[in-house]
């Protein structure tokens, strides 16, 4: 394979001339600059990006840590930050993960390698003081509140929008709830957060058959409304973790011809489609804003507030 020594030396020309030639840098006569590239085509060469990226400190590569690819939650959030990224030049490199801590530091330790020039937490499973020390090879953000930590984040007020949403629920006279939630409250954010809402607006007490947890897809939804319809058949309403997740109860509910309501999450096209009411967190706002606070000089913390889309019933 020819590298630019080979080129220099075909074309007669010092490797700092065909450097300025291929990085177009400062003035060539036009002659010289075209004994050079003719040089390149006859060797067929093709510059190092890995190479060219060290050398100059940039890769214009972000990568975007998501557990899974295929969940609509993170393909809304993905597609908003790619957006943003290609329009100025960046190239995206999607990072699942799957939850594992292990993967995670795979990707983390690319930052510290260099091989990306900032790294996009959609959600995670390591600890946040295990992330901060990998601040001091490039830039990281979080969509989520990092709390004390100074790590840059954007993010809705989740406790916030749920104990709103429960609120109108037990407004409306709907006291008997079933909720699904992503992962385990001990290990997830935001499932903590949904309990925590629940017991602030009807008390503690929900009963554990009416919590579906690692709920990820349509399917989960259908048989948490299959578990709740049997712990309670005065099921009311099913609050659920996602807009896919919704539907899928919903359909349920329809098949059972059970009159219970479905509240999802994330504002998707399926909740217009099916009609029912949903909580949009603004993850097409979150993702822009991730990835413009990665190259802010300061260490910036946005919150984004979210709306409770009503449908429906």
């Amino acid at each position: 394979m020819a590298n630019i020594r080979d080129v220099a030396k075909l074309s007669g020309h010092a490797v700092s001339t065909v450097s300025r030639a291929l990085n177009h840098q400062g003035y060539l006569a036009e002659q010289t600059r075209k004994e050079i590239m003719a040089a390149v085509k006859q060797l067929d060469y093709h510059r190092n990006g890995l190479a060219r990226a060290l050398s100059i400190g940039k890769t214009n590569q972000v990568g975007v840590i998501l557990p899974y690819i295929n969940h609509p939650y993170f393909q809304k959030l993905a597609d908003a930050i790619t957006d943003i990224g290609f329009m100025n030049g960046y190239q995206v490199t999607m990072m699942p993960t799957n939850y594992s801590q292990e993967r995670e530091r795979h990707y983390l330790d690319m930052l510290k390698h260099h091989l990306v020039d900032g790294i996009i937490f959609t959600s995670r499973s390591i600890a946040f003081h295990d992330i901060l020390p990998y601040r001091d090879y490039g830039p990281i953000v979080c969509c989520e509140d990092t709390f004390e930590y100074p790590i840059a984040s954007v993010f809705t007020n989740r406790g916030e929008s749920f104990v709103h949403a429960f609120q109108i629920l037990k407004q409306c006279g709907l006291q008997h709830v079933g909720v699904t939630i992503s992962r385990n409250e001990h290990v997830s954010q935001s499932a903590k957060l949904t309990l925590q809402a629940y017991s602030m607006v009807y008390g503690p007490g929900l009963d554990d058959q009416l919590i579906f947890r690692d709920t990820k897809n349509m399917f989960d939804g259908i048989t948490a409304a299959e578990q709740f319809l049997k712990a309670d058949p005065q099921l009311q309403v099913i609050f659920a973790n996602g807009d896919e997740i919704a539907a899928g109860a919903q359909r349920q509910l329809a098949n059972q011809q059970h009159p219970a309501i479905v509240i999802g999450q994330e504002n998707l096209p399926v909740s217009f489609l099916m009609d029912f009411p949903t909580i949009d967190h603004q993850l097409t706002t979150i993702g822009d804003t991730a990835f413009e606070l990665l190259f802010k000089a300061a260490i910036e913390k946005k919150q984004v507030a979210a709306k409770l889309i009503l449908r429906g019933q």
